[in-house]
């Protein structure tokens, strides 16, 4: 199987999380009807602390940290979206440096364990989009595992 470079890989992973914590909630009847005409993926930042808490166990403590980290995405990740200047290469970079820094801020607020949890969610909700979707994607150079 042909791999991702290591940065695109992680965004891409990041970025179906909330797609893989939205399927494991809905088999178990929890996940709510998409809100504003808004795409499944697109989750807002109380769904996406409400999934994470129930995922990871989050503490009170936790949740008070991660929830104004998830606004603070959101926000800025619409404003990408909307910003119709960039081109396309301009906006996934901005997008996947976004992210990236989003999901290092979370991950300090994590637990070893909770890391390691959240870690398998995301690799596990980029097979499924690969399987998904029928990707077969090109590696950047080297073969790397």
């Amino acid at each position: 199987m042909k791999r991702l470079p290591g940065s695109l890989a992680f965004a891409l992973a990041v970025a179906f999380t909330g797609h893989a914590l939205a399927q494991q909630a809905d088999q178990a009847g929890t996940a709510p009807p998409p809100a504003n005409g808004q795409h499944m993926h697109q989750f807002d930042p109380q769904t996406q602390l409400q999934r994470l808490t129930k995922q990871l166990q989050l503490t009170p403590d936790q949740q008070a940290k991660i929830g104004p980290m998830l606004q603070q995405r959101d926000q800025q990740l619409q404003a990408l979206r909307a910003d119709t200047t960039l081109k396309p290469a301009d906006r996934r970079a901005k997008t996947m440096s976004l992210v990236q820094d989003s999901e290092s801020q979370i991950g300090g607020v994590l637990t070893p364990e909770q890391r390691d949890k959240w870690k398998a969610a995301r690799e596990k909700a980029m097979e499924r989009m690969q399987e998904k979707h029928g990707q077969n994607v090109p590696s950047s150079g080297s073969s790397g595992g």
